[in-house]
């Protein structure tokens, strides 16, 4: 059983939250508005980094030091939170890629790919959300 402190529950929520943004964008019909394709990648790249970052806090709450995203995601896969390594390295470029440079066909792609990342954010979501609910998670 992991007991923790509230620091662990507040970024935990904070990616559930902007889970929650993403999926609502995500999930309406496409449209051709650029603004609404770039307001689902920025939404992407918050949930990433609150994901990473939470995974991050999880991890120190064990004892176990990690400061880059790449580090946390080959953690996690290691100890069997993630599924799909892969996908996650993916999902870390992507962010990169939209964090550093603006190319609307590289846009589009990313776009793309979203609906292949929402369901794994979804599952980590769901896994520590149970937890939490069952007290594992978020005792001081």
């Amino acid at each position: 059983m992991l007991k923790t402190n509230i620091r662990l529950k507040t970024k935990l929520e904070n990616f559930r939250k902007a889970f929650i943004a993403l999926e609502a964008i995500y999930l309406k019909p496409i449209t051709e508005d650029r603004a609404y394709i770039d307001a689902t990648i920025q939404r992407f790249e918050f949930t990433f980094e609150l994901a990473w970052k939470f995974l991050k806090e999880y991890f120190a709450q064990m004892g176990i030091v990690l400061n880059y995203p790449k580090e946390v995601i080959k953690e996690a896969y290691a100890v069997g939170i993630i599924n799909d390594e892969d996908l996650w390295i993916h999902m870390l470029l992507d962010r990169n890629m939209t964090s550093h440079t603006y190319d609307k066909k590289l846009a589009d792609e990313i776009y793309e790919h979203i609906k292949n990342y929402t369901p794994e954010f979804k599952r980590l979501l769901s896994i520590h959300l149970k937890l939490l609910d069952e007290d594992q998670i978020g005792k001081e």
